[in-house]
């Protein structure tokens, strides 16, 4: 089954003569046990692809599919619901809640939906980001570095069919970033779905299928072990 469906999507900012076509007729499948990488130059609508597959944006016409259901088609909240519980996130604005523990940050997702023993999961994921005893560490005291690895830890924890990351390796040293994706694909493996936003093509090698955009159009596809190709894209 089709985890993720971006069916001919187009996401127009603006009217008239200021219009700007930020994503133009992107189609796009993923499945359980995928990785897909998104690559291309700053303003190519990487940052929107992912705003619409994780029901932040909505589309200007065309579909956008999570688990066969239409994100268009559910109410507000019906819609906060399903991401919270499908979708875990890893953007650039990491978003985490400055008077919340880096364990209640992580979480968070997991006491909004009432499920137990939450704070056992928290440490875990902290664990496999390698932020053993910062479980009680408020987002003030923790490096950048340190604030993005609990964000990939709170993306990561639970159930989560999808996972969403924009440059989710910016902030951290190279082997720490490795570890991520060690751990996003390990994620993937085990049955979920995954975007990853990248300019590194060495990140794009982890994917099982490389996109890449330029003007909010898919202009190449590449295979797992030809990322490097795209770095040539005219």
């Amino acid at each position: 089954m089709t985890v993720l469906e971006l069916r001919d999507v187009h996401r127009v900012h603006g009217t008239g003569g200021t219009a700007v076509k930020a994503l133009d007729g992107v189609s796009l499948i993923v499945c359980p046990g995928e990785l897909v990488a998104v690559m291309g130059p700053s303003g190519s609508g990487k940052s929107t692809l992912l705003n619409l597959a994780g029901g932040l944006d909505s589309p200007t016409s065309g579909q956008v599919l999570v688990d066969g259901t239409s994100l268009q088609s559910l109410s507000r909240k019906q819609l906060a619901a399903w991401r919270r519980k499908r979708i875990g996130y890893v953007f650039q604005d990491l978003n985490l809640i400055a008077s919340l523990t880096a364990a209640e940050n992580v979480a968070l997702p997991l006491d909004l939906d009432g499920v137990r023993k939450s704070r056992q999961q928290a440490e875990k994921a902290l664990s496999e980001v390698d932020l053993d005893g910062y479980a009680d560490r408020f987002p003030d005291e923790m490096s950048g570095g340190q604030q993005q690895r609990v964000a990939i830890a709170r993306a990561l924890i639970g159930e989560r069919r999808l996972v969403l990351a924009d440059e989710p390796t910016g902030a951290l040293d190279s082997r720490t970033g490795e570890a991520v994706l060690r751990l996003l694909r390990s994620k993937v493996d085990a049955g979920a779905a995954a975007v990853l936003v990248t300019h590194d093509a060495r990140h794009a090698a982890w994917a099982d299928r490389v996109i890449f955009l330029r003007d909010g159009v898919v202009v190449d596809v590449s295979q797992r072990d030809q990322p490097e190709e795209l770095l040539s894209t005219p």
